[in-house]
């Protein structure tokens, strides 16, 4: 699917380091990458765009109907989808998404190095948050966390919900995630947690954009468990711990706040307990 949807000739002339391409029927192809955001002139017709969203979907909008209510769809090798149109509701729940006018296709990729910074060797014992806005370099650098972290001898255990991290498919991964990593993907995080502190015995538990009530009670039991924790959360500050994120204070020795400026993922500031 991956390759099919990247190959597709709308896309044929980006370059190699494209981050996240928007396609929106009837308006001009855009696409971004670390350094910059690209509108071309090519304007995106009603046959390209239905040709488009019937590769994303595998040919079937209607079997997919559960995941697009969620506002994307998870690919293989970690690319997600991001879907706007029109929500068809049954009572309070959005039951599909019909008339889809755009899509943002966000790519990851794997940058080898960027963690070197925090100094992670065999004997790193630290939990850490990343914060930056979307789109903005935490999933990056999350991953290479991960993978240092494990090939350092650390068992780590991946909470990748929609496999955007470690690129899961198909009983394999499409990024290095490291020789002693566990992926628990398309586990709701809430059962994820529990798994992965019951019957895991890791080392870290590491987490992609902790989102809420659920989210902090996991990292409060894996912190009072004695696991550490890498988590990324969405924000432009360094005061994320308001509200139902409070509990947290505690828990974080180091933050990380991230900009997209100069660069996507440039290291604005970092905060060490």
């Amino acid at each position: 699917m991956p390759n099919e949807l990247l190959h597709h000739h709308l896309f044929k002339d980006l370059p190699s380091d494209v981050t996240e391409i928007r396609v929106r029927k009837r308006r001009r192809l855009t696409y971004l990458t670390t350094l910059r955001r690209v509108v071309l002139d090519h304007v995106v017709t009603d046959a390209e765009f239905e040709d488009l969203l019937s590769v994303v979907t595998d040919r079937s909008l209607y079997a997919l109907t559960e995941k697009l209510t969620n506002g994307y769809l998870p690919l293989k090798g970690g690319i997600r989808v991001g879907v706007a149109g029109e929500g068809v509701r049954d009572g309070d729940r959005i039951k599909t998404v019909r008339h889809v006018t755009s899509l943002a296709i966000r790519i990851p990729h794997q940058i080898f190095g960027i963690a070197d910074f925090l100094e992670i060797n065999r004997y790193f014992r630290q939990n850490v948050l990343i914060v930056s806005p979307p789109a903005g370099g935490k999933t990056t650098l999350l991953r290479e966390i991960a993978r240092k972290l494990s090939d350092h001898e650390h068992n780590v255990v991946l909470l990748d919900e929609r496999g955007e991290i470690s690129g899961a498919g198909e009983g394999g991964f499409a990024m290095k995630i490291g020789e002693n990593t566990d992926v628990l993907f398309g586990f709701p995080k809430r059962i994820a947690y529990e798994n992965a502190l019951r019957a895991m015995n890791p080392d870290y538990i590491v987490t992609d954009e902790l989102s809420g009530e659920g989210d902090v009670e996991g990292v409060l039991r894996a912190y009072y468990g004695g696991v550490k924790v890498i988590a990324t959360l969405h924000g432009d500050t360094t005061e994320v711990f308001r509200g139902v994120f409070s509990p947290l204070t505690s828990v974080f020795d180091r933050i990380v706040l991230l900009s997209k400026k100069p660069t996507v993922g440039t290291v604005k500031r970092e905060i060490l307990k």
